[in-house]
């Protein structure tokens, strides 16, 4: 079954409450923007908490809340329609910092303005303040595990949808190779990269390269949707 929009659903609780590194199908061609920058952003943190239903988490799409539960939503435009999601971020604040992954967005946020888990606020602020200023900067080559895959439910040979876990940078592209030819997939903004054609019934080699140039190709990935797939394949 095709899907052309998220699943995702989320409840928001609060407090009080630089597009780049995207690879986008156009016909043949492929336009690929500038890595994250690397200047500290100055802004405002707020805190919510995601509660994530059936298998997926956030706008990202991620089949669990992380475990240290330290992640973060932000603006439409940082979200970069799903570019963002699986970066991480180094926020400092009021009473020190925090490191904390991109799963969700904020749609009524601001350029500037993230919403942290209470978790992750806590670590930098107060939580009865409610907002504090924060400055952040994306992280490069942060600490992850090895490469994981997913195949979104509704996957098959004719629809091809696969999610890319624990890949630390921007990723620039996906490609998967059909009858002997890399093909290029594009993102959907529910963080699932879409071959429309179908890829076939796999087993699946895969190539992905993030927007520092970094690359890795990962073979016999199963048509298994809903399914993580561990591999031991790494971008860095």
């Amino acid at each position: 079954m095709k899907n052309s929009t998220s699943n995702a659903q989320v409840r928001r609780t609060r407090g009080r409450s630089a597009v780049a590194g995207l690879i986008i199908a156009v016909g043949a061609s492929l336009v690929m923007a500038a890595p994250p920058a690397a200047a500290a952003t100055t802004g405002k943190a707020t805190h919510y908490e995601a509660v994530g239903g059936g298998s997926t988490n956030g706008n990202c799409s991620f089949p669990a809340l992380p475990t240290n539960q330290l992640y973060v939503a932000v603006s439409p435009a940082e979200y970069a329609k799903g570019a963002a999601c699986g970066t991480y971020l180094d926020v400092s604040g009021p009473k020190g910092k925090v490191r904390v992954v991109v799963m969700d967005q904020c749609p009524e946020c601001a350029a500037g303005h993230i919403d942290l888990s209470k978790t992750a606020f806590g670590r930098i602020g107060t939580l009865s303040d409610g907002i504090v200023p924060v400055t952040y900067t994306t992280v490069k080559n942060p600490t992850v595990p090895a490469l994981s895959f997913r195949f979104k439910n509704g996957s098959s040979q004719w629809w091809f949808a696969l999610q890319v876990l624990d890949h630390g940078n921007r990723i620039a592209s996906v490609s998967v190779k059909v009858n002997g030819t890399w093909k290029v997939a594009t993102l959907a903004d529910y963080n699932y990269w879409i071959y429309q054609p179908g890829a076939g019934a796999g087993p699946h080699s895969i190539k992905v390269t993030d927007v520092y140039g970094q690359q890795t190709t990962v073979t016999g990935i199963t048509m298994s949707p809903g399914k993580v797939q561990k591999t031991t394949a790494r971008l860095y």
